[in-house]
């Protein structure tokens, strides 16, 4: 990634145990272990820490501590990462702990670097570890990189900002359009892949993926993690919840509220997002039953 960032984040060389003193919970394991990264858990790999933060990780968790990842877990998934592996770090505040790792993480405070052939308007704002590839087209007011909206509640109640260091990447023929949002990442970049289009006013999360071809239409709003698949079509104002995931090739209706996985190819409407058929039906059983009450 251009200026020595390479959308990885290294870490000094401070035991694990160490981390577990300065920053709190227990170690479940004596071995000893120094993590040189901080990494997402579908990658991690041995000499690498990886947060595993909510129950749909575990899988991944089992799968990276058999690689000889070490693993900050959150206290109530403890149970079922305890015996993974030799390196389990259980906290009940593993997001703030997260947040205290990333705080002496080594970043390279790249500025952002600019492929061929793009067009930046020169109100726009690049952060720091922004990769534009070639022809990428950045529209007025646009603002790439900033940092997104994670925070962290410790003891006592305590709330601070997670650190977002991973960078965003926009790949070759990427068109950004005015206004529009796209947060850094956290841990590793937030990615709109190649020929993606998004139009005025969209906001994306950090660490959401936006697949190649893709195109979302103004004022839509994706939240942290969601990740859309290749060729999706995406109507005016649609919103996604976090962590969602929308398969290759599907539509969705505009105003439309996706709170759940959609699958390849579906084409779905309304709040929460069902298929689409379904949601005229609905609908017209709706009107129906107002028009027998005599509401028009």
């Amino acid at each position: 990634m251009g200026d020595g960032w390479d959308g990885v984040l290294r870490l000094p060389p401070e035991p694990l145990a160490s981390l577990v003193a300065r920053l709190g919970g227990e170690l479940l394991g004596a071995e000893p272990c120094v993590p040189s990264r901080l990494v997402p858990v579908g990658t991690a790999g041995r000499g690498d820490l990886a947060p595993v933060l909510a129950s749909r990780f575990v899988r991944a968790g089992r799968e990276a501590a058999a690689r000889g990842a070490a693993l900050l877990v959150d206290a109530a998934l403890a149970g079922a990462l305890g015996d993974a592996g030799p390196w389990i770090w259980s906290h009940a505040h593993a997001t703030w702990a997260m947040a205290g790792v990333l705080d002496a993480a080594l970043v390279v405070d790249a500025a952002a670097v600019v492929g061929a052939g793009c067009s930046v308007h020169p109100t726009a704002v690049l952060g720091p570890r922004v990769v534009l590839g070639a022809r990428v087209t950045v529209g007025p007011g646009a603002v790439i990189g900033s940092p997104g909206f994670g925070w962290a509640h410790g003891p006592g109640g305590a709330t601070r900002a997670v650190p977002q260091l991973g960078g965003v990447i926009l790949e070759d023929d990427v068109s950004i359009g005015p206004l529009c949002t796209i947060d850094a990442g956290t841990l590793s970049p937030t990615r709109v892949r190649r020929g993606a289009k998004l139009d005025a006013h969209v906001h994306v999360g950090h660490n959401a993926e936006i697949g190649e071809g893709t195109i979302v239409a103004a004022q839509s709003g994706l939240a942290g993690s969601v990740t859309l698949g290749r060729g999706v079509r995406v109507g005016g104002q649609a919103g996604f919840a976090d962590h969602v995931t929308v398969g290759d090739g599907a539509r969705v209706a505009a105003k439309s509220g996706v709170i759940g996985d959609v699958p390849p190819g579906a084409v779905v409407a309304g709040y929460p997002a069902v298929p689409r058929a379904r949601w005229l039906r609905a609908l017209a059983r709706l009107y129906r039953g107002a028009r027998a009450h005599g509401d028009t």
